[in-house]
Formats: C-alpha cells, sequence, structure tokens
C-alpha cells in the first residue's frame, strides 16, 4: 500500500478519517477489543449483577414501561452489590486495577499502533501490535499510575475549592442547607433556586475546564512513552499539547456527545427488546467493543495530528533561527565577490 502523507486535521476531518481508518480496519480493531477488553468486561458484569435472577433470553415486562425495566436492571444491580460485599471488593481491589492500569493501555497502545499502520499505509497485525505494546508494559502502568494520582489530586483540589466558595456563601448569607429552603429563611426561594442553577451550570463548566484542562495537556504521555521511549511522558505531553487546547476541546466534546448518543440509544434499545435479560448483558458489552475502538482511534489520530504540528512548528522556528545566519553569509559572499 503506498504511504498516506499526515497533514494537520481540523476536528471535521479528524472524525471522518477516524471512520475511514475504522471501516478499513474493522476486523483487527475489533477482534483486539474483543480479546483485551471483553472478558474483562463479561467478569465486570459477573461480579456487580445477579446474573441468577435474570432470564436467559427475554424478560417478560408486561404491565411495566421501558423505564421501569431500565429502573430495574440498575435495582438488582445494586441489591446484588450490597448483598455481596466479598465480590464488590473483588472488583474493586482486582478486576478494576487490572482495567484501568493494564488492560486499557495495553489496548489503547494497541489501537495507536494500528492507527499508525493504517495512515501510513502499512499492514500490521493484532499479534504484532500486542507484542509492541507489551514490550513497554511496565512504563505503560507507571506512567498511568501517575497520571491517575494527579489527575485524582485536582479533582479533589478543585471539589475543596467548590465546598470553600459554598460555605463562604453560607457564612456571608448567614443561611445553611437546613434553613435554606426554610419558609424562616431571608432569602427569596426564587433567588436561592436561580442561583443553585446558575452554581451548578458554572460547576459543570468548571469540570470541564479546570480538571479537564490537565487531563488533556497531560493525557497524551502513553504515545509518548509507547513510540518515543520516554519514561513518564507527562511533561513531553504538555509541550505537545501546548496552544492546542481548545482544538482538542471541541474534538473531545464532540467525541463524547457522538458516543453518549451512540451507547445510550444502544442500551435502551437492548432494555426495551430484551429487558434486563442475560443475551441482553452480552449484547451490551460485545456493542461496548464495539463502540470503544473508534474512540481509540479518534485519540491516535488527534496524537498524530498534534506530531506532525509539533514538528511543523519546529521546522518553522528551526528555520526562523538560521534565516538571519543565511542572509549575513550570502551578503558577504556577495560583498566579496570581484567586480567587473
Amino acid at each position: 500500500m503506498n504511504q498516506t502523507p499526515l497533514t494537520p486535521m481540523g476536528v471535521g476531518k479528524l472524525l471522518d478519517r477516524s471512520f475511514s481508518i475504522y471501516r478499513q480496519r474493522f476486523g483487527a480493531f475489533f477482534l483486539l477489543a474483543l480479546m483485551v477488553f471483553g472478558p474483562l468486561l463479561l467478569l465486570q458484569d459477573l461480579l456487580l449483577m445477579d446474573f441468577s435472577s435474570m432470564p436467559f433470553l427475554y424478560q417478560d415486562t408486561s404491565g411495566e414501561d421501558f423505564w421501569e425495566s431500565l429502573g430495574q436492571r440498575f435495582i438488582s444491580s445494586e441489591e446484588n452489590v450490597t448483598q455481596n460485599i466479598a465480590l464488590l471488593l473483588v472488583y474493586l481491589f482486582i478486576v478494576f486495577p487490572i482495567i484501568t492500569l493494564a488492560a486499557y493501555p495495553q489496548l489503547l497502545a494497541s489501537s495507536l499502533i494500528l492507527t499508525k499502520a493504517a495512515v501510513e499505509g502499512e499492514t500490521t497485525g493484532i499479534k504484532a501490535a500486542l507484542r509492541q505494546s507489551f514490550s513497554r508494559f511496565w512504563p505503560l502502568v507507571g506512567s498511568t499510575v501517575l497520571y491517575i494520582l494527579v489527575i485524582v489530586g485536582i479533582f479533589l483540589a478543585f471539589f475543596v475549592l467548590c465546598g470553600l466558595l459554598f460555605l463562604l456563601f453560607a457564612f456571608s448569607t448567614g443561611e445553611s442547607m437546613d434553613t435554606l429552603f426554610s419558609d424562616d429563611s431571608a432569602l427569596n426561594p426564587i433567588v436561592v433556586v436561580v442561583f443553585f442553577l446558575v452554581a451548578y451550570f458554572l460547576f459543570i463548566i468548571g469540570v470541564m475546564l479546570v480538571p479537564g484542562f490537565f487531563m488533556l495537556r497531560w493525557g497524551f504521555y502513553l504515545p509518548l512513552v509507547l513510540l518515543k521511549g520516554e519514561g513518564v511522558g507527562l511533561s513531553k505531553s504538555w509541550n505537545l499539547t501546548k496552544g492546542n487546547f481548545w482544538r482538542l476541546f471541541g474534538l473531545y466534546f464532540v467525541v463524547m456527545i457522538l458516543y453518549s448518543i451512540f451507547s445510550s440509544g444502544i442500551q435502551f434499545i437492548l432494555i426495551g427488546a430484551l429487558g434486563a435479560s442475560l443475551i441482553s448483558s452480552v449484547l451490551q458489552v460485545l456493542f461496548s467493543c464495539l463502540l470503544m475502538p473508534w474512540m481509540l482511534i479518534v485519540y491516535a489520530l488527534a496524537y498524530l495530528d498534534l506530531n506532525v504540528r509539533k514538528e511543523g512548528t519546529d521546522l518553522e522556528a528551526m528555520l526562523n533561527q538560521h534565516r538571519p545566519e543565511d542572509t549575513a553569509v550570502a551578503t558577504l559572499d556577495k560583498q566579496g565577490e570581484p567586480h567587473e
């Protein structure tokens, strides 16, 4: 295959290319997600859901509307967790760390290798991609642990700051949560409702922009650890994403909306058609493995696009740095030429 040159892409072009690559290499990406993530998702459902009370094929939902059937699924999951603390502990201390620190980084790394090969017009199999990703297993695990700890710390600091602002508001108004909505409150109820709506909106925006800023700026550590041999990659990721935050924010905002629409639509269709049944749960795992590679391809393309932009910027800076010297040399050569 001929190599396809990669040029800087806008959000629309990047998404279009992600669909194109997924369509061309669908079998490899889907099989990779099914192999690496599928069994762990099934194990997660086995630990958190009570399959013994579920019908195999179809749950009779006569007399129940769609929302009752959907709610029943989550209620049964909550009851199973509260009644089986041992299974919950197994999930929290064994399965969840394996998913977060080992399986997901390896799946993302292997998908990055497959995407890079597709962009460059090369053919790379699943076995070769997994071999290359597992060769950097421990650096990827260590970098992921550090990334998670830093992001969790930022979230905690943000929530503490929000709590302090609320306490400052309560202190300045002399109100508390108990008296805020009571008849004895000195504040107008409409003012209180409007305040909380505005505060909630600002909180959501703040979560997306403040912790989200650091998540995006440091979020491309994994390709640098995998492909560049970096030990951690957080500082290099910060430099790589410099000047690209809003473009990345817009990209992932669109991606999350599309993913939420697709995943929610699939879940609603399966629950509406099959109810909370065993087949419905298995199909949801399959569809999760179907949608996940697309997001990983978008991530890989975003990194490759950042790399192209960074190389172009570095080349331009290098040319600008050497241009005065070249001009001076050319001037001296011209002055040294003999006059006729």
